[in-house]
């Protein structure tokens, strides 16, 4: 089972972006969001306008549920820049040739 220190630990480790927690850091487009809601835990990401994006919200039962798909989703928005940016060095190459 997985909480929130657990989750900083490997965030700061594997160089991801910092998660919103409770409300708690900073929004900016493609944020990682960790929210409570009733009984349950929210998560989900945040356009650039730092409004939630319907189609990602997920609910969960437990938190540590909710902190291990928050690493999920921090993995998942680090693994598409590193690709967005090979793609992009790629075009730059090929312009200057």
């Amino acid at each position: 089972m997985m909480d929130i220190n657990e989750l900083r630990r490997i965030v700061e480790e594997e160089k991801l972006d910092s998660p919103v927690i409770y409300g708690e850091g900073r929004l900016h487009d493609d944020a990682v969001v960790l929210d409570r809601d009733g009984d349950q835990w929210a998560v989900y990401l945040v356009n650039e306008r730092a409004s939630m994006i319907e189609s990602t919200l997920k609910k969960f039962d437990s938190e540590s549920d909710a902190v291990e798909h928050v690493l999920k989703k921090l993995r998942q928005v680090a693994k598409a820049r590193r690709s967005l940016a090979a793609i992009s060095a790629r075009g730059s190459d090929s312009s200057q040739g």
